[in-house]
């Protein structure tokens, strides 16, 4: 069988894939108007469905984060100063310090932060779960000016239409200072930063970093022990392996 009639096999297959689906979910749907099960009904038939014929989800394979090298980092930041907006600034800096995702940024309330103890309470994070986030002392400075000079503000950044910014806004501004510092990042980029740093240079456990980053499960910060190796383990491993003759 040539290419092109691999391709129109693997068409018709996929085609027959979709017809019996298709067929299928009609018949359900006829099921389930017949006996009347509404939304609650429909979620324990289908969960008790998915039991009995043992389906589970397909595992997916996880990634390493991609984090800036110290060089990078540091022009991010350089050209985040050279314009000289200071609200961009603490911004972008508080998305390392805390590394909140994105969202939660976004939502950060003036009453959320604790200027003293150097906290700021996240409400509603992901799966609806509120934490608490650190920052340093020398940053509690800048933030304190910042929020002298805008005393009206409900939001800790908010738009001129005293909303607060969206992610989608955020993600721009980051791109436009990656562009400038021809580096590749995102938001998000600095919570792995910020995760892949802690889990290099503050000896915190697990557990500890679990509370502040927000993560469901211990074992997602396993990925950032893999980006996080130090130079003395990575020179170790170059010494011992100068010793195998192969």
């Amino acid at each position: 069988m040539n290419a092109a009639e691999n391709l129109v096999s693997f068409g018709t297959q996929n085609g027959i894939a979709k017809s019996v689906k298709a067929r299928l979910i009609r018949r359900i749907a006829r099921l389930v108007r017949q006996e009347g099960l509404d939304y609650e009904g429909w979620r324990y038939i289908a969960k008790k469905v998915r039991q009995l014929c043992r389906l589970k989800p397909a595992k997916k394979g996880r990634k390493l984060p991609n984090v800036l090298t110290a060089v990078e980092f540091r022009r991010f930041y350089q050209e985040v100063d050279r314009a000289a907006n200071s609200e961009h600034a603490l911004m972008l800096r508080l998305l390392f310090y805390t590394a909140v995702r994105v969202a939660e940024l976004c939502k950060i309330e003036v009453s959320d932060v604790d200027l003293d103890a150097c906290r700021i309470r996240i409400n509603d994070g992901k799966g609806n779960k509120d934490r608490v986030v650190l920052f340093g002392k020398s940053f509690a400075t800048a933030l304190r000016a910042y929020l002298a000079a805008h005393p009206k503000n409900r939001y800790l950044f908010q738009t001129r239409l005293a909303g607060p910014f969206t992610s989608r806004r955020v993600e721009q501004i980051v791109k436009r200072y990656a562009e400038a510092a021809c580096v590749k990042a995102t938001p998000h980029t600095f919570r792995h930063q910020a995760i892949t740093w802690l889990t290099r240079h503050s000896g915190m456990a697990d557990a500890e970093l679990q509370l502040i980053t927000g993560h469901a499960k211990r074992e997602t910060l396993a990925i950032y022990q893999h980006v996080a190796l130090d130079g003395q383990l990575e020179e170790r491993y170059q010494r011992a392996m100068r010793e195998v003759e192969i």
